[in-house]
């Protein structure tokens, strides 16, 4: 009988580091993006670390409470050179989503090869003056 109890007991942990190590291998695919956890920001358009063309629409999708100020793009991972954009920036009604789209006469006409950085600055409306900056690199294939 004691036997049978240290095999059943041995099963038992075996199966528990198997479900550890197989959650661990499945939740680490779908971290939700750091920048999710800011109060006031939806979303990124595109994601973090997404591999995208150089037409590509630049964005940020806001809670209904916040607005954009200020949104930069540099041709590099370090937002090293930016150029803002926020001029050029069209707000999508219902949505509070501020969306850039390179194209010929705007200040980034298209994206730069390899990676890009973004840097939205962000205020809640009741609170002005209370900047918050958000930076993400995305990669232009």
């Amino acid at each position: 009988m004691l036997r049978k109890q240290q095999i059943i007991f041995g099963i038992l942990i075996a199966s528990g580091i198997a479900l550890i190590v197989a959650a661990a291998l499945i939740n680490n695919d779908d971290q939700p993006d750091l920048a999710l956890s800011i109060p006031g920001v939806e979303g990124l358009i595109p994601e973090r670390d997404d591999e995208v063309l150089q037409q590509q629409r630049v964005g940020i999708d806001l809670e209904p409470e916040y607005r954009l100020v200020e949104m930069t793009i540099s041709a590099d991972a370090r937002c090293a050179r930016p150029v803002v954009v926020t001029e050029h920036v069209r707000r999508v009604e219902g949505l509070q989503q501020f969306i850039y789209q390179p194209s010929a006469g705007r200040p980034v006409e298209a994206l730069a090869p390899d990676q890009n950085c973004v840097v939205a600055t962000i205020e809640k409306i009741s609170a002005p003056g209370r900047l918050t900056d958000i930076e993400w690199v995305f990669t232009v294939s």
